[in-house]
């Protein structure tokens, strides 16, 4: 999940800050955020509470992901 880092760093938290805040373990945190791990929505609940930030910003991508899947291949 991007967007999950993204919003850790854009608060300036570090990943044992959110663990801390969100009673969630530093390296479950750290797996999401590599996708690494399908997560719960009790754990997605947990992690924007800790990051003051709604559930849905946590899915939204970056203007750079959705301009590069827009774009056509190249030939």
């Amino acid at each position: 999940m991007e967007s999950l880092k993204r919003a850790r760093k854009a608060k300036g938290m570090s990943l044992t800050e959110v663990a801390e805040r969100s009673g969630l373990h530093r390296e479950a945190i750290a797996r999401a955020e590599r996708q690494e791990t399908d997560v719960r929505a009790s754990t997605l609940s947990a992690l924007s509470k800790a990051l003051g930030v709604p559930v849905c910003e946590l899915f939204d991508e970056s203007g750079h992901e959705r301009k590069r899947r827009r774009q056509a291949p190249k030939r």
